[in-house]
């Protein structure tokens, strides 16, 4: 294999393993409204599973514990966007969010 050849299938491989690694941690989900339940993990970590699709795991500086209401105001959203649930009362904002797969 040529030089030139073979650095093209190295680029081709580093590329698509950092294609396959990055859609595992996206940092988008969708379909949030169809989750049916939640498990709180921390006190600022949310699981929000049941339904179609991956489970969903959200990070935000508000607090959640195993008593909280909790209710989503968008089907999808990204990291860091504003107004994503409704929390005892509270909307709080996507701090870190991921599609667990």
């Amino acid at each position: 294999m040529g030089g030139a050849r073979f650095a093209n299938w190295i680029a081709f491989a580093v590329g698509a393993s950092i294609t396959l690694t990055g859609s595992a941690w996206a940092d988008c989900v969708y379909g949030a409204k169809d989750k049916t339940s939640y498990t709180v993990l921390d006190s600022h970590t949310i699981m929000l599973s049941g339904g179609y699709g991956p489970d969903i795991i959200k990070k935000t500086y508000s607090f959640f514990n195993a008593a909280s209401s909790v209710s989503v105001l968008k089907d999808s959203f990204c990291s860091y966007e504003s107004a994503v649930l409704y929390v005892d009362g509270d909307v709080v904002d996507a701090n870190n969010v991921t599609a667990v797969r």
